[in-house]
This record gives structure tokens, C-alpha cells and sequence, in this order.
């Protein structure tokens, strides 16, 4: 038993790590949308009072807000706020709910996000070593940390489904951690 205890108290602690940088990652997140709001606002400034719109303005927004989406995905599934169809499974029992989600979590899920970040690095180095640029405006910025920031979403999104795979273990087990960060 004390093997037991020392064995969730380690997975507790793997999950609190995973979820504490999930939870920083999300915060740094929701300090984009100044940046957006300060080109957006000025974009419209510059095109309405001097009549000279900005060649930069339309490519930084859509590529904060890709970021933005991408970054938050971890933080989503943290708090629970993904869209999920549970006619049936909000009727299961929390153990079923744990065997169902570490289910598709182990099968579908994760084996997903690990070649999709694989492809994805490898994209976004391909365009650093090539100097790929994005070709969306006159203004034309090098693509590569746009999609470094893309890796690195799917790559937290991931860690999150490791520490969801967790805390599905410990409800199996029967010892859940504690959540400390649904919404």
C-alpha cells in the first residue's frame, strides 16, 4: 500500500506540473488579444483618418488569432470547456466516464496529436531551413514561428491529454486528484 501511495502521489504531481504550465501557457495566451486589439484598432485608424492602410495589419491578425486558438486548446481541455456530445455519457458513472475518456484518450487521441506534431515540426523547420515566407500580404514576414507556435500548441495539447490520461487512471484506481482547474 505504501508503493500504491507513492505511485499516485507521483502521478499527482506529474499532473499538477502538466497542468500548472498549461495553466501559465493559457494566461500568457489571453495577453495576445492586446497586441490584436492594438493592430486592429490602429489598422483602422491609419485606413480612416490618413487613408494609408497598413501592409502588415490583416497578416498579424489572422496569425494572433490562429495562435490564440492553437495555445488556448490545452487550456480548454484543462477547464472541460471542449464541445462533447453526452446524451449517454453524462448518464455513466464517474469510473465509466474515466474508462470511456482513457479509452479514446489512448487510442485515437494522443496517437493523433504525436504524428500530428512530428508532421508539424517538421513543417515549420522545413520552412525555417528554406526561408519560407508567408506570401498573405506585401508585408510578407518569414512563416516559421507562426508555425513553431503551431508545434508548440498540439505539443501542450498533448502533455494536457498526458495528465488527462492520469487523472482517468487515478479515477480507475480509485484515488482521483483533486481539480484544482475546471471552469
Amino acid at each position: 500500500t505504501r508503493q500504491t501511495t507513492e505511485n499516485a502521489a507521483r502521478m499527482e504531481a506529474i499532473v499538477r506540473i502538466i497542468e500548472r504550465i498549461t495553466g501559465s501557457v493559457g494566461f500568457l495566451t489571453s495577453l495576445i488579444i492586446i497586441p490584436l486589439i492594438v493592430a486592429t484598432c490602429y489598422e483602422v485608424f491609419s485606413r480612416y483618418v490618413f487613408g494609408a492602410p497598413t501592409i502588415w495589419a490583416f497578416e498579424l491578425g489572422y496569425i494572433i488569432t490562429g495562435t490564440h486558438f492553437l495555445l488556448g486548446a490545452a487550456i480548454a481541455l484543462l477547464r472541460g470547456a471542449h464541445i462533447r456530445i453526452d446524451l449517454i455519457y453524462s448518464h455513466f458513472s464517474e469510473k465509466t466516464k474515466a474508462g470511456v475518456d482513457l479509452f479514446f484518450y489512448l487510442t485515437l487521441f494522443l496517437p493523433f496529436l504525436v504524428l500530428l506534431c512530428e508532421s508539424l515540426f517538421d513543417y515549420g523547420f522545413r520552412a525555417y531551413l528554406n526561408g519560407e515566407r508567408s506570401g498573405a500580404s506585401a508585408w510578407n514576414p518569414p512563416i516559421w514561428p507562426f508555425r513553431a507556435l503551431l508545434t508548440a500548441g498540439f505539443v501542450l495539447l498533448a502533455l494536457q491529454v498526458v495528465a488527462e490520461v492520469l487523472k482517468c487512471l487515478a479515477i480507475l484506481r480509485g484515488r482521483p486528484i483533486p481539480n484544482t482547474q475546471r471552469g
